[in-house]
């Protein structure tokens, strides 16, 4: 089903961008109409990861007036893309943006600071036409697509599943959205913590970038009622329909869980609680020759990547779906640890449950480990 264009077109095309976009200007059904609107665009880019970063890329190269870019988690060296964006900057966001000013200055771009929670989100998407989010957590997914029927706005949402890749298009008054899709808020798939391949994230970004092309101009038919599987490994691209469910209060209270934004089961939320120890007095245990076993519950690839020295690797799914927690030694303390904490913060609910009370997990795991203690180690 297509829509009407959201903009109206601009007067004029920015000074150089006729030369630069001539191969639009002249398609078929697209145009100087078309051009003109995408100049007059304004776009929001929730998460400037490998698959936000590069949408906000993507527009900027089609013409898109005014892209702005929230993301206030540091650059890391798997968000470069061909040597961009710049080194050097705080943010995400402020990398992605200087890059784009600097590469693309007829464009508009521009930091909006802060993070994207409950008390900014409204504000954040008032003078945007519409969001793009590709985040791995479904809650903030959720925030997005709470706040922008709010607004009025549609979301173009995508998600990285392993070698699956996930778009639509939400737009309360115009069709279903994010909870109708999901009927149940879907677990978080953190890229760091199971591993994707960049060609995905590529794929993933260029498929939103042309949903936003199309709603900004009212060409095409956009993903509205629709979702787009891509299966990688597979190479097998499939479109399905869904629809409102009743009882979905539109739009709805606006919701996120905190502290980790709807990541740990509420098990694994207690265990944590009286069951967690820092690096640094994982770093005094190691120190002061008291007998423990440290257990690496993460996948065999991380592990080879990197690791701590004396960990034994026993990956979260044995203890779910195996017996794992038979061959945990029953006479030293049991430590838990992961890249992030999350993983391990589960292992551990499980470990309490089956004998073992004084069992506890590193918060922050490798990250924190090498955050605090070793620069040197490698992160992901």
């Amino acid at each position: 089903m297509s829509f009407p264009a959201l903009v109206e077109p601009a007067a004029a095309l920015p000074d150089g961008e006729a030369a630069r976009q001539a191969h639009q200007l002249i398609l078929g059904g697209f145009g100087s109409t078309g051009q003109r609107r995408l100049a007059a665009g304004r776009v929001l880019v929730v998460g400037a990861d490998e698959v936000g970063g590069l949408v906000a890329a993507h527009l900027a190269d089609s013409g898109v007036g005014v892209i702005g870019v929230v993301d206030a988690a540091p650059p890391q060296p798997w968000d470069d893309h061909l040597g961009i964006p710049d080194g050097g900057c705080a943010t995400r966001a402020e990398a992605w943006v200087t890059a784009l000013r600097r590469t693309r200055p007829a464009l508009r771009a521009e930091v909006v600071p802060g993070r994207f929670d409950l008390a900014s989100a409204e504000s954040m998407v008032d003078s945007y036409h519409l969001v793009v989010c590709a985040g791995e957590d479904a809650a903030r997914c959720q925030l997005v697509d709470d706040v922008c029927a709010r607004a009025g706005i549609p979301f173009v949402w995508g998600e990285l599943d392993g070698g699956r890749a996930r778009l639509s298009v939400f737009w309360d008054g115009q069709g279903p959205g994010f909870r109708d899709l999901h009927h149940e808020r879907p677990g978080a798939y953190f890229r760091g913590m199971s591993g994707t391949l960049r060609l995905w994230g590529g794929w993933l970004a260029a498929a939103m970038s042309m949903e936003v092309v199309k709603l900004l101009t009212g060409t095409g038919e956009p993903l509205v009622g629709r979702v787009m599987t891509y299966d990688a490994t597979l190479g097998e691209c499939s479109v399905r329909p869904y629809e409102r469910r009743p009882g979905v209060d539109r739009p709805a209270e606006l919701t996120a869980a905190e502290p980790f934004f709807g990541l740990l089961s509420p098990a694994a939320a207690e265990a944590a609680r009286g069951g967690t120890i820092s690096v640094l007095a994982l770093r005094d245990l190691v120190a002061g020759g008291e007998k423990f076993a440290l257990v690496d519950v993460r996948e065999p690839e991380e592990y080879d990547y990197v690791h701590l020295p004396g960990s034994t690797l026993i990956p979260k799914g044995e203890f779910f779906s195996g017996d794992a927690t038979e061959r945990l030694p029953r006479d030293r303390r049991v430590v838990l640890i992961c890249r992030s904490g999350i993983r391990s913060a589960e292992v551990l609910a499980l470990v309490h449950r089956s004998g073992l009370p004084d069992a506890v997990h590193v918060g922050g795991g490798i990250l924190a480990w090498a955050h605090q203690l070793d620069p040197s180690m490698p992160v992901y």
